[in-house]
Protein backbone atom coordinates (compact mmCIF):
# COMPACT_ATOMS: atom_id res chain seq x y z
CA UNK A 1 0.00 0.00 0.00
CA UNK A 2 1.05 3.37 -0.87
CA UNK A 3 0.73 6.95 0.66
CA UNK A 4 0.44 9.78 -1.44
CA UNK A 5 2.38 13.23 0.39
CA UNK A 6 0.57 16.96 0.08
CA UNK A 7 3.92 17.81 -2.62
CA UNK A 8 2.40 14.99 -5.01
CA UNK A 9 -1.00 16.57 -5.07
CA UNK A 10 0.14 19.93 -5.46
CA UNK A 11 2.01 18.29 -7.87
CA UNK A 12 -0.93 16.38 -9.35
CA UNK A 13 -3.49 19.67 -8.95
CA UNK A 14 -0.68 21.82 -11.22
CA UNK A 15 -0.50 18.85 -13.96
CA UNK A 16 2.91 18.76 -13.58
CA UNK A 17 4.54 16.08 -15.79
CA UNK A 18 6.25 14.03 -13.65
CA UNK A 19 3.71 13.90 -10.94
CA UNK A 20 1.00 12.66 -13.85
CA UNK A 21 3.54 10.10 -14.27
CA UNK A 22 3.67 8.98 -10.92
CA UNK A 23 -0.05 8.75 -11.12
CA UNK A 24 0.01 6.75 -13.66
CA UNK A 25 1.98 4.71 -12.14
CA UNK A 26 -0.11 4.32 -9.05
CA UNK A 27 -3.18 3.37 -11.11
CA UNK A 28 -2.01 -0.37 -10.86
CA UNK A 29 -2.06 -0.12 -7.20
CA UNK A 30 -5.06 -1.69 -5.67
CA UNK A 31 -5.53 1.48 -3.60
CA UNK A 32 -3.61 4.59 -2.91
CA UNK A 33 -3.71 6.96 0.14
CA UNK A 34 -4.00 10.17 1.56
CA UNK A 35 -4.34 12.28 5.04
CA UNK A 36 -6.79 14.89 6.24
CA UNK A 37 -3.49 16.20 6.66
CA UNK A 38 -2.84 17.33 2.99
CA UNK A 39 -6.17 18.29 2.49
CA UNK A 40 -5.75 20.46 5.30
CA UNK A 41 -2.81 22.07 3.89
CA UNK A 42 -3.85 22.20 0.09
CA UNK A 43 -6.82 24.36 1.18
CA UNK A 44 -4.83 26.69 3.29
CA UNK A 45 -2.67 27.44 0.27
CA UNK A 46 -5.43 27.84 -2.02
CA UNK A 47 -7.67 30.54 0.88
CA UNK A 48 -3.70 31.89 1.39
CA UNK A 49 -3.70 32.94 -2.45
CA UNK A 50 -5.17 36.58 -3.63
CA UNK A 51 -7.98 37.10 -6.11
CA UNK A 52 -8.74 34.01 -7.51
CA UNK A 53 -11.65 32.27 -7.99
CA UNK A 54 -11.92 29.71 -4.49
CA UNK A 55 -14.85 27.74 -5.33
CA UNK A 56 -13.43 26.66 -8.70
CA UNK A 57 -10.50 25.60 -7.04
CA UNK A 58 -11.87 23.87 -4.43
CA UNK A 59 -14.16 22.33 -6.43
CA UNK A 60 -11.78 20.98 -8.79
CA UNK A 61 -9.85 19.88 -5.56
CA UNK A 62 -12.61 17.63 -4.67
CA UNK A 63 -12.70 16.02 -7.95
CA UNK A 64 -8.62 14.89 -7.50
CA UNK A 65 -9.44 14.07 -3.48
CA UNK A 66 -11.64 11.74 -4.53
CA UNK A 67 -9.29 9.45 -6.25
CA UNK A 68 -7.66 8.32 -2.88
CA UNK A 69 -8.74 7.01 -0.47
CA UNK A 70 -8.04 9.60 2.75
CA UNK A 71 -7.25 8.71 5.87
CA UNK A 72 -7.51 10.93 9.05
CA UNK A 73 -6.09 11.76 12.40
CA UNK A 74 -7.00 9.11 15.03
CA UNK A 75 -5.99 8.49 18.21
CA UNK A 76 -2.92 5.57 17.20
CA UNK A 77 -1.59 8.12 14.48
CA UNK A 78 -1.50 10.73 17.04
CA UNK A 79 0.09 8.55 19.18
CA UNK A 80 2.63 7.44 16.27
CA UNK A 81 3.02 11.21 14.61
CA UNK A 82 4.04 12.16 18.34
CA UNK A 83 6.67 9.13 19.03
CA UNK A 84 8.08 9.91 15.30
CA UNK A 85 8.24 14.16 15.97
CA UNK A 86 10.10 12.92 19.30
CA UNK A 87 12.73 10.70 18.44
CA UNK A 88 13.83 13.09 15.02
CA UNK A 89 13.77 16.34 17.62
CA UNK A 90 16.18 13.69 19.85
CA UNK A 91 18.26 13.49 16.95
CA UNK A 92 18.08 16.88 15.88
CA UNK A 93 16.36 16.08 12.71
CA UNK A 94 12.86 17.73 12.87
CA UNK A 95 10.79 18.04 10.53
CA UNK A 96 7.13 19.96 10.48
CA UNK A 97 4.27 18.29 12.45
CA UNK A 98 2.33 17.71 9.40
CA UNK A 99 4.96 15.53 7.83
CA UNK A 100 5.05 13.23 11.04
CA UNK A 101 1.33 13.20 11.19
CA UNK A 102 1.13 12.05 7.65
CA UNK A 103 3.63 9.90 8.34
CA UNK A 104 2.19 8.73 11.70
CA UNK A 105 -1.21 7.97 9.65
CA UNK A 106 0.55 6.15 6.97
CA UNK A 107 2.11 4.19 9.68
CA UNK A 108 -0.72 3.55 11.96
CA UNK A 109 -2.42 2.28 9.39
CA UNK A 110 0.12 -0.38 7.99
CA UNK A 111 1.11 1.58 5.16
CA UNK A 112 4.88 2.20 4.67
CA UNK A 113 5.50 3.72 1.45
CA UNK A 114 5.15 7.47 0.76
CA UNK A 115 5.64 9.31 -2.33
CA UNK A 116 6.67 12.62 -2.28
CA UNK A 117 8.71 14.86 -4.03
CA UNK A 118 10.22 15.76 -0.04
CA UNK A 119 12.21 12.69 -0.27
CA UNK A 120 14.68 14.28 2.36
CA UNK A 121 12.08 15.00 5.09
CA UNK A 122 10.75 11.64 5.02
CA UNK A 123 13.81 9.81 4.71
CA UNK A 124 14.83 10.66 8.13
CA UNK A 125 11.99 8.48 9.35
CA UNK A 126 12.80 4.67 10.21
CA UNK A 127 10.25 2.69 9.06
CA UNK A 128 8.92 4.40 5.84
CA UNK A 129 9.78 3.37 2.51
CA UNK A 130 10.19 6.86 0.42
CA UNK A 131 9.46 6.57 -3.39
CA UNK A 132 10.01 10.05 -5.54
CA UNK A 133 9.33 11.21 -8.78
Amino acid sequence: MKLVDTSFLIDLSKNLPEAVKKSFELDNEAKVFCTEVSVYEIILGIYAIKNINYSNKIQKLEMMFKNFHILGLDHSSAVKAGEISGMLAREGKTISDADCMIVGIALANGINTIVTRDREHFQRIKGIVVEGY
